[in-house]
């Protein structure tokens, strides 16, 4: 039985080629970034090489890349840099923890915290940040592509909002760098958090996009690594492998995007040609990610059983794996409680097959199908 990983949305996995470059750096670059000797300026170079790919895959300046150690540490960063008691947030509900929960924390020492939820169709009206927007908001946070559900924001809309009553604009982007197009030169964002290991590279690496002009201070005190953002030797392979990865991830964009939307789309007639009843959740999905109702399903259960079958789906974020709570952002739009717990996250990849899609159609059937029959029979 052939393992099928369909949740890409998690983690992806390592590509072969970032795989080779991180091993050869293990082996070869060795030296301290800080040292001023050879050694230590060759990982220098790596590092800096990093930078410049990392930022041509979302045209902004190299100088405007700071490297994290996660997607979650860059949202830390710029949550506890900005705002302060008295002054005002706005976040979103479906906002992924590192968000939501430094805002908590925040809200608990003073700062005044506005949570927009997401429509119906799992996106963030703009007009209703500009609505919750008061004379004290410092920062606004808006994720570009929701983790549950896929949904991509219009965070050019929002961000000419903030940009017009001067208010800084955060966006994590973890979702969505890889996976649709990102242009920092015509984007109107602040700051942009990223991670490697959702563009195929390794994990325990991320980036902050920080526009040239603004600050924030470093959560953590120590050497001046990153221009004194982020304290301690940085993680040479890991860096490398992450610049590898944007470049990778840019460069076959438009291949990838047109492959995985094919292998969606055949994937829903594929299901709907074997009688399973569904519904997807949300609307202007990413390619290659869908939330999907199954009526009469326990998406645990499903789950289970899928993984059972040698397929890995999901029943929300892996934020929130190992829970029986549906989906919080389904919640968030406004479906029930049953809907949003028969409802699981299938993400397909740049590596997976048509032939993966029709084993992933073939479990559902096998699995969904009687189910429902004897449920609605």
């Amino acid at each position: 039985m052939k393992n099928i990983y369909c949740d890409i949305s998690a983690t992806t996995p390592l590509s072969p080629e970032v795989d080779d470059f991180i091993s050869k750096i293990q082996r070869t670059v060795f030296g301290n970034p800080s040292s001023i000797h050879r050694f230590g300026q060759a990982s220098k170079a790596v590092i800096e090489n990093a930078r410049r790919q990392v930022s041509d895959a979302i045209h902004c300046s190299p100088g405007e890349i700071y490297f994290t150690g996660c997607g979650s540490e860059s949202d830390n960063l710029v949550l506890h840099g900005i705002p302060g008691p008295g002054d005002h947030l706005i976040i979103s509900t479906y906002e992924h923890p590192a968000v939501k929960k430094p805002a908590a924390v925040l809200e608990s020492a003073g700062t005044i915290v506005t949570r927009i939820p997401p429509g119906t169709d799992g996106r963030i009206n703009p007009a209703a940040v500009e609505k919750a927007i008061r004379p004290e908001t410092k920062l606004v946070s808006i994720m570009m592509v929701n983790n549950e559900i896929g949904s991509v924001n219009d965070v050019a809309a929002i961000g000419e909002i903030c940009k017009a009553k001067h208010i800084l604009f955060h966006t994590d982007g973890v979702q969505a760098l890889g996976k649709i197009p990102i242009d920092l030169q015509v984007l109107p964002i602040d700051f942009l958090s990223m991670s490697a290991h959702k563009v195929y590279g390794p994990k325990g690496v991320g980036a902050l996009f920080i526009r040239r002009g603004v600050s924030i201070p470093p959560l953590m005190q120590g050497g001046g690594q990153e221009k004194n953002l982020r304290p301690g030797t940085e993680n040479i392979p890991g860096i490398a492998g992450f610049g590898l990865a944007a470049k990778l991830a840019a460069e076959s964009l438009n291949v990838t995007s047109t492959h995985l939307k094919n292998i969606t789309d055949r994937f829903l007639a594929a299901i709907s040609h074997r009688k399973i009843q569904y519904f997807i959740n949300g609307s202007h999905q990413v390619p290659g990610v869908l939330n999907i109702y199954f009526p009469g399903i326990d998406a645990q259960s499903l789950v289970i059983r899928m993984d059972m079958a040698g397929i890995a789906i999901s029943a929300g974020s892996a934020c929130s794996s190992g829970t029986t709570k549906p989906a919080g952002a389904l919640l968030d739009m406004g479906l029930d409680r049953d809907r949003a717990s028969a409802s699981v996250r299938i993400s397909f990849g740049k590596y997976h097959t048509i032939a993966d899609m029709e084993s992933v159609a073939e479990a559902l059937e096998n699995i969904v199908l009687p189910l429902q029959k004897e449920i609605f029979s």
